[in-house]
C-alpha cells in the first residue's frame, strides 16, 4: 500500500511535507536527462539579462530568481556566476556544461543561489527528483525546507509532482567534472587547441594548448597540486614550468619570471611564475598545456579548465 501524503499549506506560502512522499511506479531517471535543452529554454518570454543593474537586483534578492543569460565576449564562467551571486561550478552543473569555456552569445540559465536548479518539464514525481539530486550532494530535508511547494508542486493521482516550468532549488548539489584551476586571470583565448596558422612561422601546425591573453607580469598559478618537474628555458616555450599532478601534467610557457624550482611541491593556486612573452611569442600571454599521465597524450584544456 502506498504511503499517504500529508500536506500543510503554511501562511508563508511554503508547502511543508510532513508525511511520506507517494512512491512512483517508474524508476529514477538518469541525471543527464533532467536538464534537456528544452527544459533550459522554458523561460524565453522572460527575455535575456545583460543589464548590470538587473544582475545586481537578482544577486541581492533573498528569493530564488532564475533567468536566461546571453554570454558577452568579455565573460567567463566564474565572472557570470559572481555577477548573479553564485559560483561557477553550480552554473556549470545546472547547465550541464562539459565544456566550461563559454562562447560569445551562448545562452545559459543563471540564478542567485548556491546549489543546482532543476527546471521541471511537468509531471515529474518529487520523490524521484530528490533521489536523483541526493546522489549529487543535495539533502532531502534542505530541498523540502527551501522551496515554495504550494507554487511549484501539485498532487496528481496521489503523487506529489512538479508543475511544468517549476524551478526547484537544490542547495549544495553539484556535478563532478574534471576541473583544473584557471592559472591566470584572462579576458580571452587568443589561440585554442588544435591546428592553426602559426602567428610567427605563418604555416599550419598543431597547437598543443591554449594561449591566454593577460598583462605582462600577471600572476600565474598552479592549476592543481603537484611536483615541479621542469623550471627553466625550453626553446619555443621560453621560460617554462611543468608540474606533474595525480592524473595530468600541466605546462606554463612564455613566462617573464619563474617562481619555483624543480622538485618543489606546490599546492593548487600556488604562485609559480609571471606572464611574459619569452620564446616564440608575439606578445604577453600564457601558453597552457594539459597532458594525461597514463599515456602522455595531449588533452584539450577545455575538458579540464575551470
Amino acid at each position: 500500500m502506498k504511503p499517504q501524503i500529508s500536506l500543510i499549506f503554511l501562511t508563508a506560502g511554503i508547502l511543508a511535507v510532513v508525511g511520506g512522499l507517494a512512491a512512483s511506479p517508474r524508476g529514477t531517471p538518469e541525471t543527464g536527462s533532467l536538464l534537456s535543452e528544452t527544459a533550459l529554454l522554458l523561460n524565453q518570454s522572460d527575455g535575456l539579462l545583460t543589464d548590470p543593474q538587473a544582475q545586481e537586483v537578482i544577486r541581492n534578492s533573498k528569493n530564488l530568481i532564475v533567468k536566461r543569460h546571453e554570454v558577452k565576449s568579455n565573460e567567463w564562467l566564474e565572472k557570470v556566476a559572481k555577477n548573479y551571486g553564485t559560483y561557477g561550478h553550480f552554473l556549470r552543473s545546472t547547465n550541464n556544461l562539459e565544456d566550461p569555456v563559454l562562447r560569445t552569445r551562448q545562452l545559459m540559465i543563471v540564478y542567485n543561489k548556491k546549489g543546482m536548479v532543476h527546471i521541471a518539464q511537468g509531471g515529474e514525481p518529487i520523490e524521484q527528483i530528490i533521489k536523483t539530486y541526493e546522489r549529487l550532494g543535495g539533502r532531502k530535508k534542505n530541498i523540502l525546507a527551501q522551496n515554495a511547494w504550494d507554487e511549484i508542486a501539485q498532487v496528481h493521482n496521489g503523487t506529489l509532482i512538479l508543475k511544468e516550468g517549476a524551478k526547484l532549488w537544490i542547495p549544495s548539489a553539484q556535478k563532478s567534472f574534471p576541473v583544473l584551476f584557471r592559472p591566470v586571470a584572462w579576458s580571452r583565448i587568443s589561440s585554442g587547441f588544435g591546428f592553426r596558422r602559426h602567428p610567427v612561422h605563418k604555416y599550419k601546425r598543431f597547437h598543443d594548448g591554449f594561449d591566454m591573453v593577460a598583462p605582462h607580469g600577471s600572476a600565474v598559478r598552479a592549476s592543481e597540486s603537484g611536483v615541479v618537474t621542469f623550471a627553466g628555458w625550453q626553446g619555443g616555450y621560453g621560460n617554462m614550468v611543468e608540474i606533474r599532478h595525480k592524473n595530468t601534467t600541466t605546462r606554463y610557457g612564455h613566462l617573464s619570471k619563474i617562481e619555483v624550482q624543480v622538485g618543489d611541491r606546490v599546492d593548487r593556486k600556488h604562485l609559480i611564475g609571471r606572464v611574459g612573452s619569452t620564446g616564440i611569442s608575439t606578445g604577453p600571454h600564457l601558453h597552457f598545456e594539459v597532458r594525461r599521465n597514463s599515456d602522455g597524450k595531449l588533452q584539450n584544456p577545455r575538458k579540464y579548465l575551470f
